[in-house]
């Protein structure tokens, strides 16, 4: 099964008007975690590169690999914590569940361990990759 089939499949299976809560969850989430990245990684190019003013990050290339290693090392988290969120809502907790229950691996538990698997190699890429960017002078 291809994974365009796959997700149709997983699309039709998933009808309930509570999964559409996972995606603010998600995209503040990850958005806060990204921002105060940006604003820590920011203070610490500050402090190594004295005299090379900016804003939030500096505009060289630095910047942006501290920037792309920030928005991919929160992907897997921020996701994470999305499930949770939603989780925390009783009647979306249960809707999710319910729908879940007809397919084995589908449930909220399967999908943060793998979402774990996936976070345990981007996360630690996407931070080498932002601190290697602190690394490079304005």
């Amino acid at each position: 099964m291809g994974y365009i089939t796959s997700a149709r499949a997983r699309a039709g299976r998933r009808r309930s008007r509570w999964n559409l809560l996972l995606i603010p969850c998600y995209f503040v989430t990850w958005f806060a975690l990204v921002m105060v990245s940006f604003v820590a990684l920011g203070a610490l190019y500050a402090r190594m590169h004295p005299a090379v003013p900016f804003r939030l990050l500096p505009d060289t290339v630095g910047g942006i690999l501290m920037a792309v290693g920030s928005l991919f090392a929160w992907l897997g988290p921020a996701m994470m914590l999305a499930n949770v969120m939603v989780a925390a809502v009783r009647p979306a907790r249960r809707a999710l569940d319910h729908e879940a229950a007809a397919v084995p691996g589908t449930d909220r538990a399967s999908a943060n361990r793998d979402l774990g698997r996936v976070s345990r190699i981007l996360t630690p890429i996407g931070i080498v990759v932002a601190l290697a960017g602190m690394f490079i002078p304005g």
